[in-house]
């Protein structure tokens, strides 16, 4: 059985962020943005061609804390002003699925999430 390397990174609720390394078995990248977010994922829009935005579908509904900087970030990238709730993954994209992330993306998304603390 082959594992792929799938690395994002997590925006919790108190604004810090985590690199995340894991290893897919037969690709499954649902179930490891279920764990990052707590709940199903869910697309969060922005201008970012290259990059998807995951939140808990129904962080909002769970009382989840607000994410203030995932919010910030969200705005950064083009996407507006979105309330949020709960932890965000942050992926990257190809053809619209979700991919691990590359060394220049983690640098971006790291640089970005710094204007937004």
């Amino acid at each position: 059985m082959t594992h792929t390397p799938f690395v994002f990174i997590v925006v919790a609720e108190d604004g810090m962020s985590h690199e995340h390394h894991s290893r897919l078995r037969g690709g499954d990248v649902t179930t490891v943005l279920r764990r990052a977010v707590g709940g199903w994922p869910a697309p969060i829009p922005t201008g970012a061609s290259n990059l998807h935005l995951w939140c808990d579908e129904d962080g909002p509904a769970k009382s989840r804390r607000p994410n203030l900087v995932a919010g910030l970030l969200v705005a950064r990238l083009g996407g507006g002003r979105t309330p949020l709730a709960g932890p965000v993954a942050i992926t990257g994209r190809r053809d619209g699925t979700a991919v691990s992330l590359t060394p220049a993306q983690i640098d971006a998304v790291l640089a970005a999430l710094t204007h937004c603390r």
